[in-house]
């Protein structure tokens, strides 16, 4: 007798793997403005960074004095303020120049430790108009170590001279004050300053305000 389980063709169980529904039509569309957004997001922001710190390097432009300002000026400006080597006085020296209404006021910044001090490091402004000799309108020692990304000097507003009025950072204890310097059609002289409420913010003045005559 033939065993009946012999007999029986082996049985093939097929496993089926079940199927995953695709997801609806909407949640395709979040999925794909969500990925637009961010990227959006993350090219903003790198444009915000980057025009930051443009901003904030080009606020003094220093550039080789000998590359900007004309030779005789170089040794002016060099002998009415310094006793030092000509040519190293040359190679140190920086300017950094201002568009007025009548000519242009060339900031230098001597650039060296030979001309610092307890006061601070001297700097000269001289004013230059076409077919006149260059005049010292500006003179002045001033600390340069200062807050990062806190400018020694930016352009002010023009008071209907002129020269635009400069402002000027200077630190004060732990706090930071911002002297403006304007022209008066011969010399640059302290308008007014604010004191800035405590670091590192500074981003609001305090009321310390004081205005000179």
């Amino acid at each position: 007798m033939t065993d009946s389980a012999s007999n029986q063709a082996p049985v093939q169980q097929e496993l089926s793997t079940p199927t995953v529904p695709a997801p609806p039509h909407w949640l395709w569309q979040v999925g794909y403005w969500f990925r637009v957004g961010f990227s959006l997001f993350l090219l903003l922001s790198v444009l915000i960074g980057v025009a930051g710190c443009s901003s904030s390097a080009a606020t003094v432009p220093w550039q080789k004095a000998t590359a900007v300002v004309p030779e005789p000026v170089l040794e002016q400006v060099i002998q009415a303020n310094t006793d030092l080597d000509m040519a190293q006085a040359k190679e140190n020296l920086l300017a950094w120049t201002v568009n007025g209404k009548e000519g242009k006021l060339t900031l230098f910044n001597f650039n060296t430790p030979n001309l610092c001090g307890a006061l601070g490091c001297l700097y000269a402004g001289y004013w230059s108009r076409e077919n006149q000799s260059a005049v010292e309108v500006f003179q002045n020692y001033l600390n340069p170590n200062l807050p990062a990304n806190k400018p020694l000097f930016q352009v002010g507003e023009n008071r209907g001279q002129a020269l635009p009025c400069l402002e000027v950072l200077q630190m004060e204890g732990e706090r930071l004050r911002q002297l403006n310097y304007c022209f008066n059609g011969d010399q640059y002289q302290l308008a007014d300053s604010q004191l800035f409420n405590s670091p590192p913010n500074y981003s609001y003045y305090s009321h310390d305000r004081r205005e000179l005559n």
